[in-house]
């Protein structure tokens, strides 16, 4: 882990203002994950959500996870293999056990000593559906609760609760969590609006038309009902797929530094692509992060960056960030900027030459 990176530590826990819960959940410990009922909430298979608490004692900045694990829309995607979970399952004793950026045994981890909510991913629509809908039939019903936009939302409320006036918040999510941090940017500055606040995805590809066939695309939209959960824009915006909900949060969002963290041929989101028509899979992703960056964020946004790498790697921070290394730059220092809100560059090897 480099020195640099080490910095960002002292950095993001410098200040040590009371604003941490006084009341802990009945059941829960400091420094120990507990899980949280949290009324409301529903998985789709209609099972009870929750969410997952790791509290660190007069710690004034707080970490919301929103979890992985795919997605999915219709009859065919929801019964072979395009998501992990639709039930409320608890987590293993191996909650948040890894290298990368979630480690909570390391102390040169950035977040190390952050307060920890984990939203669950249960309801296969990426944060953002609003709806319940049958893709069996009446005889052979196969009922799936797209409701993860209310989930994520009660989750942030809840942590609001806990944490009334965090000195920072960071929503990371990564995956289908990463593409819900997109969602959710809005919602995290409407429910902590005193706060700084960061969002950060991970391997959250912004599919869209014409990478993707527009048909199927729509048929996402509608099964999800996401029209409903989407922001609502004036006539000079449009909002109509994941880019323009990029340049939504580019545009109304200045004082939210985002950043996307993205392999230019991520073999997951690749197959998810071709999943959804994509008319040449091999490049979808590829050509979708680029168009990203270039329309729907810009080149020179002070507030938003990317962070691409060449490979097939999907998720980039679940191992050490400060052995991912792009045009030069390491995933650490990268991270260790945007944190201590310096100027950042974006980091593009297809505009290294």
């Amino acid at each position: 882990m480099s020195t640099n990176f080490f910095l960002i530590t002292l950095l993001l826990n410098a200040l040590s203002l009371p604003l941490h819960a006084e009341t802990l959940p009945p059941g829960c410990e400091y420094d120990k994950a507990c899980v949280v009922k949290l009324p409301g909430t529903v998985c789709g298979d209609g099972s009870e959500s929750f969410y997952t608490l790791i509290a660190k004692k007069n710690s004034t900045n707080l970490l919301i996870f929103l979890e992985p694990g795919g997605a999915c829309w219709n009859s065919e995607t929801c019964l072979f293999g395009h998501v992990l979970r639709l039930s409320a399952k608890k987590p293993t004793n191996k909650f948040i056990s890894e290298k990368g950026l979630l480690n909570l045994s390391d102390p040169t981890n950035p977040f190390f000593n952050f307060s920890k909510i984990t939203v669950p991913y249960c309801t296969a629509d990426l944060f953002l559906g609003d709806n319940k809908i049958n893709y069996g039939n009446s005889e052979n019903p196969k009922i799936i609760h797209h409701h993860g936009f209310k989930n994520a939302l009660l989750t942030l409320q809840a942590a609001k609760e806990l944490y009334p006036e965090p000195e920072r918040v960071v929503l990371f999510g990564r995956s289908a969590g990463g593409l819900g941090v997109l969602t959710h940017v809005r919602n995290l500055d409407a429910v902590f609006p005193l706060s700084e606040k960061y969002a950060l995805a991970d391997a959250g590809t912004p599919l869209m038309p014409p990478y993707v066939n527009e048909e199927s695309y729509q048929e996402i939209i509608r099964n999800w009902n996401a029209h409903n959960t989407l922001p609502v824009v004036s006539s000079a915006e449009s909002m109509n797929h994941f880019g323009d909900l990029l340049r939504f949060n580019t545009l109304h969002f200045p004082h939210i530094r985002y950043g996307l963290i993205q392999s230019y041929d991520d073999v997951v989101m690749t197959y998810f692509a071709k999943s959804v028509g994509s008319p040449e899979p091999s490049e979808a992703i590829r050509n979708t992060i680029i168009a990203a960056s270039n329309e729907y964020i810009g080149l020179d946004t002070p507030h938003a960056k990317v962070f691409l790498v060449e490979g097939k790697t999907h998720i980039l921070t679940k191992k050490s960030v400060s052995q991912r290394v792009s045009a030069g730059m390491r995933l650490s220092d990268w991270l260790q900027l945007m944190f201590s809100n310096q100027p950042w560059p974006n980091v593009r090897p297809d505009l290294a030459f």
